[in-house]
């Protein structure tokens, strides 16, 4: 499709770059210049639980890491990650690294993009300050797309939205990474997801309750221009156009267990995860399945409907223009194409009880009734397995900084807390239900994982962002101050689901907001390697690897009785460990 629109593309973006243009405004900052410390801490000491050999790689300091997002330019790897928060001192908004040179792994700095390099406006909504990060696809992509939340960003203060920034360069001498457009929402943005199978269809997630229930798409076709053209040229080619996928308000209401009924407003989504010709919608108190199949026109790509009629209006610290949508709340300004499948309203958020009939207390982030191995308080992430048939719900109570909600400790029993990941039968979307597994009640046994308390933790013990490991039945999966966890999850002979920890690692004061594998190899012995990388907020990012066996096939069934032994090894490896408060590990060699 990118084949077909690419010249006419080309054309208006050559056109205008032989239109005069007005001198540019000087940019914000210098992306050749480092806005934190590019060298960290080379690690020997860390906590190893479970099985397999850890070897820690490298550091990049400081900033604090939130999402991550790779891709290839040619054929190495490289990785974006977004920032908790803003300051004017170690706070970058994306810091670009090079993970892989000629194949192997040897990170290094490239630039730094400063949509977090401030003083905050609003030191209290540093949480929504995340500086989510996606590409226009992940192989030679063109634009990276940032994030920013309600307060404001540093070059323009007038709200939050979408950042278009240029990196289709990035491997050529004298890359910056400069911004080409930015967008304004109402609602704001939260997340964004990029299409699974067209890069210029962008999804943007507000994770709104203020009466904007919807998700607004945007068609961002003309920012897709030849690379080798000037910033200039592409900053005035650059107009999104911006659509609405409004919801019903029965689609993200709680379901409060006390009264048996759906309550609370209707809200947007939280996070979307999005596959071929589907997204997934974690909306806090459900979460969502929309197929978006037709959503494009198939001659165009345009997304079908009619957009909002935003302006477009100069920027502030920054040469490229906004395209303002904050005051457009025309109800027939709607995408076209798409069709809701179905949804799984959760127990959501419920703090104080008694309260009146159908009237919770929903002013936290977690649920102090419904234990955290029976119900979702908080749906942050929805990812379908590599089947379609199962999806996973991560239930974020407390926000990960609320206690009890996001509280936990070894050997200590917190039902309320230490969220963890749900798992959903999804072959029928219209009628969305629990996996069957070992949690849960006698009469719905409900297939839950909640991860191991290695490390004591009165805030931020909860698991956060995962990602299926595709090809098999395993995840990985940041848990904030319990670092990565690898975990294997197969059915037994009597059709319920048991999860395995297979191993963990947690580096000193590790935070981990987010972990991935870029790279995996398979030995000569059956084991596999996975190289990671982990954004974390206290460390910023973190490039290691683990050795270990391979996840289990697809359709891996154990014997039963299996659940209540599948991490006992793992418990007690961790008991071990705790006095010791680190395992010695192996250190890479640079």
């Amino acid at each position: 499709m990118l084949r077909k629109i690419a010249p006419a593309l080309f054309v208006f973006a050559l056109v205008v770059g032989l239109t005069p243009l007005g001198v540019a405004r000087a940019d914000h900052t210098d992306p050749n210049t480092p806005l934190s410390p590019t060298e960290g801490a080379t690690e020997s000491e860390f906590i190893a639980t479970g099985e397999g050999t850890w070897d820690f790689i490298r550091n990049f300091p400081a900033n604090p890491g939130t999402d991550l997002e790779f891709f290839t330019q040619g054929k190495d790897w490289y990785a974006s990650s977004g920032t908790l928060g803003q300051a004017d001192e170690l706070h970058v908004g994306q810091r670009i690294i090079r993970l892989t040179e000629g194949g192997v792994v040897s990170p290094s700095w490239v630039a730094d993009h400063g949509s977090a390099n401030c003083p905050t406006e609003n030191p209290g909504g540093t949480t929504g300050l995340q500086h989510d990060v996606q590409v226009t696809s992940s192989k030679n992509p063109l634009l990276l797309i940032d994030t920013t939340d309600a307060t404001g960003r540093c070059h323009d203060g007038l709200g939050g939205g979408l950042e278009f920034v240029d990196i289709s360069r990035i491997n050529r001498p004298g890359f910056e990474a400069r911004e080409v457009h930015l967008t304004r929402h109402a609602g704001t943005s939260h997340n964004v997801t990029v299409d699974a199978t067209r890069p210029w269809v962008v999804y943007n997630s507000s994770s709104d309750f203020a009466g904007r229930p919807w998700i607004d798409v945007l068609d961002i076709r003309s920012c897709l221009v030849k690379a080798r053209l000037p910033i200039e040229t592409k900053r005035e080619a650059c107009r999104p156009a911006v659509y609405r996928i409004p919801f019903e308000t029965t689609w993200t209401q709680m379901y409060d267990v006390h009264d048996q009924m759906l309550v609370g407003g209707s809200a947007a989504c939280h996070d979307i995860t999005a596959r071929r010709g589907r997204i997934y919608c974690a909306a806090l108190n459900a979460t969502l399945i929309f197929d978006v199949s037709e959503l494009t026109d198939p001659t165009t790509g345009a997304v079908k409907g009619t957009p909002l009629n935003c302006t477009v209006v100069d920027g502030e610290q920054t040469g490229a223009k906004v395209t303002d949508c904050t005051a457009n709340q025309d109800p027939a300004a709607v995408a076209e194409g798409w069709e809701f499948l179905g949804t799984y309203n959760h127990p959501g958020r419920d703090c104080v009880f008694p309260h009146l009939p159908g009237q919770p207390v929903t002013t936290c982030n977690s649920n102090n009734f419904v234990r955290s191995d029976n119900g979702v308080a908080v749906s942050h992430e929805s990812d379908p397995d590599g089947t379609g048939t199962y999806m996973f719900v991560t239930d974020e109570r407390g926000g990960g900084v609320v206690p009890p909600g996001a509280s936990c400790s070894p050997g200590l029993d917190n039902p309320f807390g230490n969220g963890g990941a749900h798992m959903f039968d999804i072959s029928d979307p219209t009628n969305i239900q629990y996996a069957p597994g070992y949690q849960g009640t006698p009469e719905e046994p409900k297939a839950i994982f909640i991860g191991e308390a290695v490390v004591p933790a009165e805030t931020f013990c909860d698991i956060h962002v995962m990602e299926p490991v595709a090809g098999s039945q395993r995840f990985i999966t940041a848990y904030y101050t319990q670092g990565t966890k690898i975990v294997d999850y197969r059915l037994d002979e009597t059709g319920k689901w048991v999860f395995t920890e297979v191993a963990g690692f947690i580096l000193p004061n590790a935070n981990t907001w987010a972990v991935q594998n870029f790279k995996t190899v398979g030995n000569q012995d059956g084991t596999v390697t996975y190289y990671f990388m982990a954004s974390d907020i206290q460390r910023g990012i973190d490039i290691f690897s683990w050795t270990g066996p391979k996840g289990p096939r697809i359709g891996s069934i154990v014997p039963a009785g299996s659940a209540s032994m599948a991490n006992l090894g793992l418990v007690g490896l961790a008991l071990m460990l705790l006095p010791a408060a680190a395992v010695y590990g192996r250190r890479r060699r640079r």
